[in-house]
């Protein structure tokens, strides 16, 4: 699997992904036009660490990452969608014992992101991963999600 930074160039394939991630959509609430028209934006906004993750010249993978969010300055996993083709083969955890260890590590060690309360398999991949439930909170959009956190004791 290959990390790449996300460019403009990227965009049609980006696209293209997220238009296949039908379950992720519904589970956010969304119609697939706006589940991709808002990660689009979300990819193309300052401030991220936007990944496209390859293999085989295809995109598999979206990774969205804050380094340092604005309140707590931990580094924050904004979206993290693995093809749903791809379920339940390992992909998923390799791609983040890869992204924790070349994005996530050498800038920090405390990492949160937030989960749909309804999502009970990325909550189970997470906790596998060693994150813990800390708290409820608000996305910015309106959803409920539970924070959960990952800390890395030096």
């Amino acid at each position: 699997m290959k990390l790449a930074s996300y460019k403009a160039a990227d965009r049609a394939r980006l696209e293209a992904f997220l238009r296949r991630q039908q379950t992720f959509a519904a589970l956010s609430g969304q119609t697939i036009d706006a589940f991709s028209e808002e990660n689009v934006a979300d990819f193309e906004a300052d401030g991220t660490i936007s990944l496209l993750v390859e293999a085989d010249a295809e995109v598999i993978a979206v990774v969205d990452l804050l380094r340092r969010h604005p309140v707590d300055g931990s580094l924050w996993i904004g979206l993290f969608v693995v093809d749903e083709r791809y379920h339940g083969n390992g992909i998923a955890q390799s791609l983040y014992e890869q992204l924790e260890q070349e994005q996530m590590l050498p800038f920090h060690s405390v990492f949160r992101l937030g989960v749909l309360p309804h999502n009970e398999r990325a909550y189970r991949f997470w906790q596998r991963q060693g994150y813990v439930y800390e708290k409820e909170s608000v996305t910015a959009r309106g959803d409920h999600v539970h924070v959960l956190i990952k800390t890395i004791c030096p």
